[in-house]
């Protein structure tokens, strides 16, 4: 997996500087510098896609450790364009945050940002740009895959939120885990992935995780929850119901 430098409250306002230069030099005006919490509905991407193990990554520090570097972003009348923070911005956007910090580039009166075509973040499509060879990692990035996944499928913006699930309702959708899959897990270091329909967690991703759970006496797993923006009917939760799939206990363990 290349190595990949992601930015910190320290290198914020350099490159915030680097960037105020930059564009005083591009439009031959000065701009100024503010720090503030801009609503990501006003917010808008100034790149074509998201890089996959970046994004992983970003996702993964957000979720375990509270990452919320600032982003940087040019504003524009009442709306702003991200500079630099588009992996931010999509995985709080997915979050479901309504706002986010960022150092904001302001230009003067009579002057402004060039003309950019508004797009949603939610739209940037994920592509492969490196292998990701860390398996904590690529776990987080295959969460991020299964929704994208889910978003084709369905024709509408998904949703993800973090939650403590208790392991009794949780729903298989796979009828057979490897035995060595389990006994390869020593410790539970990220969240599975799972859709609530009709008070129950369907999972997408991580059956060996919840069997190790239960098999380590724990009563809940921690997982990534996927909302549609409207109630829909999964496929998924059809087909468990017909191979009679209703909770763990119903999964063979095989060698």
């Amino acid at each position: 997996m290349r190595t990949i430098e992601l930015s910190s409250w320290e290198s914020v306002p350099l490159k915030a500087d680097s960037l105020r230069r930059s564009l005083e030099i591009i439009y031959g005006v000065k701009l100024e510098t503010d720090s503030s919490e801009i609503q990501l509905d006003r917010l808008y991407p100034t790149e074509d896609f998201l890089e996959n193990d970046k994004l992983a990554l970003v996702f993964m520090k957000i979720v375990n450790e509270g990452y919320d570097a600032p982003i940087i972003a040019v504003e524009r009348g009442e709306d702003y364009f991200v500079l630099d923070g588009h992996h931010r911005s999509f995985i709080s956007k997915k979050l479901e945050k309504k706002t986010i910090m960022a150092k904001v580039l302001k230009f003067p009166k009579g002057a402004g940002y060039r003309d950019v075509p508004k797009s949603s973040l939610e739209d940037l499509p994920i592509k492969e740009v490196a292998a990701i060879d860390d398996l904590i990692v690529k776990a987080w990035g295959r969460i991020l895959n299964i929704l994208k996944q889910y978003e084709v499928l369905y024709h509408m913006h998904f949703h993800m939120k973090k939650e403590q699930v208790h392991l009794k309702d949780l729903s298989p959708t796979q009828p057979e885990v490897l035995k060595e899959q389990i006994d390869a897990i020593n410790r539970l270091l990220v969240p599975i992935a799972c859709i609530e329909y009709d008070k129950r967690y369907y999972v997408l991703d991580g059956h060996a995780r919840c069997i190790r759970a239960k098999q380590l006496g724990l009563k809940s797993i921690q997982a990534i929850v996927l909302s549609p923006q409207v109630h829909v009917d999964f496929g998924i939760v059809k087909t468990a119901k017909e191979m009679k799939l209703e909770s763990l206990e119903d999964v063979t363990i095989t060698k």
